[in-house]
């Protein structure tokens, strides 16, 4: 496994570093009460973490977390400097962020004038290439309550570069589905069904995988693909998911559902390479989608 590295930064937090371009909002997976905290007569969104609700997300790298933190100050003397400490634990890997925080002015829970929120801090999470999961939480006999707004580094939207799907060099099961009724080729992996894509690099592969849940799977459920290049193990990817409202096979299954689409990418060095597909959950099954640069497209022509 490559290092995992975690870079820690403290800062004052202002309303435009909030809306800094580079980081867009991140969602966790498990978190306390969500609440509406205002900055300058601004709302952003927040999670509540205290000693029984941590808050938890699996997030693909490589990329860069930004954690921003509040302490909730209500209970604490105005004036006084007051340090608080965030216990993180990334895959099997653990540390601890100290902060402190005064009063801030001109910051409110919204709709809860009777709350004193501190000032904004943070620290980055710096994620390595893969899978991971991240929990963070306060210690057992911890009192404190600390507002979370999670941000994830990345690229804007504009700099996208416009994909192409391409099809696999070798399936078993082709599959169409509807979203929104709109018709798309996905293709299915699972103990009676693989697949083979051939990449001529370099590129950036992104896959869209859609887990399928039979009667006895419901919930929230997270599941692995390990993904092979010329026939070596490249990495193995943790995808969490729930069952998506607006998709559904084109020819109707009784006994299958379809999750919502998970993406991650592939880096594909020089030169043409097989890439294998399997699922590492006994019984289960997806179907993965495949798009690559339009402008790395002539690398695939023979």
């Amino acid at each position: 496994m490559k290092r995992l590295c975690v870079i820690i930064a403290l800062s004052l937090l202002t309303a435009a570093a909030l809306g800094n371009g580079k980081y867009t909002f991140l969602k966790p997976d498990k978190h306390g009460k969500k609440v509406k905290i205002q900055v300058k007569g601004k709302d952003w969104t927040y999670y509540r973490l205290d000693r029984k609700n941590p808050l938890e997300f699996t997030i693909v790298g490589p990329t860069t977390i930004r954690v921003i933190t509040r302490l909730d100050v209500t209970e604490y003397d105005k004036g006084r400097k007051v340090d608080y400490t965030i216990e993180c634990a990334i895959d099997d890997k653990n540390a601890h962020f100290s902060r402190s925080a005064l009063l801030s002015k001109g910051v409110n829970l919204t709709g809860d004038e009777k709350r004193s929120i501190g000032a904004g801090r943070h620290f980055d999470l710096k994620l390595n290439e893969g899978s991971h999961n991240v929990k963070l939480y306060l210690q057992k006999k911890s009192r404190d309550v600390v507002y979370i707004r999670l941000l994830k580094e990345g690229i804007p939207m504009v700099d996208e570069p416009k994909r192409v799907a391409i099809a696999p060099l070798e399936f078993t099961s082709p599959v169409k589905i509807l979203v929104r009724e709109n018709e798309f080729d996905y293709y299915r992996i699972g103990p009676k069904d693989s697949l083979k894509l051939e990449i001529i690099g370099p590129a950036t592969v992104k896959v869209l995988s859609r887990l399928e849940y039979d009667v006895t799977m419901n919930g929230e459920l997270k599941y692995r693909l390990a993904i092979f290049e010329d026939g070596s193990l490249k990495n193995t990817f943790l995808l969490s998911t729930r069952l998506s409202d607006i998709t559904v096979y084109k020819d109707a299954k009784a006994d299958k559902r379809l999750a919502r689409g998970d993406t991650f990418h592939i880096e594909v060095p020089k030169g043409k390479h097989i890439y294998t597909f399997k699922m590492r959950d006994n019984g289960w099954t997806s179907l993965q989608k495949f798009y690559i640069p339009a402008d790395a497209l002539d690398n695939t022509i023979r």
